[in-house]
């Protein structure tokens, strides 16, 4: 059997501190972990790690964010009929209030 000597690796508190966590959630030690990390040549063969979201709920959230991506494009699309888009109309509501504040005073 071959004797495994010590080594040393460089990084900060932070990295040290998240290699750590995520040794603690494969249930390993931080070695074993690293070397398993280090020398994974697939992504299947690293240990697992917890994601924050589930799939559902990565799912929601981009379905969610494409909404309201659709959304902010279709404020800046001409409305049919007028050569305005719906940003343009409430820039035009806007002023218009600012305008008629401004003669109240």
């Amino acid at each position: 059997m071959i004797r495994a000597r010590r080594r040393s690796i460089y990084c900060s508190p932070v990295e040290w501190a998240e290699i750590t966590e995520r040794a603690r959630s494969a249930g390993m030690k931080s070695s074993p972990f690293i070397i398993a990390c280090a020398l994974a040549e697939e992504e299947e063969e690293r240990p697992d790690t917890v994601l924050a979201l589930t799939e559902a709920e990565q799912r929601t959230l981009y379905d969610r964010v494409a909404l309201l991506d659709r959304c902010a494009r279709a404020m800046y699309e001409r409305l049919p009929g007028i050569d305005l888009s719906m940003f343009d109309a409430l820039a035009f509501l806007e002023r218009a209030a600012d305008l008629r504040r401004k003669t109240r005073e």
